[in-house]
């Protein structure tokens, strides 16, 4: 089985990039998965909602006393433990 991308336009399908190569002029069976999509004004306010949070971050210095942000991280995520891995 192979999977090609492609836009669904009412019962048609638009490919967007490699196109399948059919062997016969006859039908080719497929199964479609529809891939859920964000409304942009759900991805609008959850944007503007993640900027007013880190605004106020910004105001009140939270970050301010970490000298070195990139150590910083990298221990941060030292300390996670990462599904499907032992260590």
């Amino acid at each position: 089985m192979r999977s090609y991308r492609a836009l669904l336009h009412g019962d048609r399908l638009e490919w967007i990039e490699e196109v399948p190569e059919s062997q016969t002029d006859a039908p080719l069976p497929v199964h479609v998965t529809v891939l859920e999509q964000e409304l942009p004004a759900e991805t609008d306010a959850r944007g503007l909602a993640m900027a007013a949070i880190l605004e106020d971050l910004a105001k009140h210095r939270a970050f301010s006393a970490i000298d070195d942000p990139v150590k910083w991280q990298r221990a941060l995520r030292r300390d996670r433990v990462l599904p499907e891995r032992k260590e």
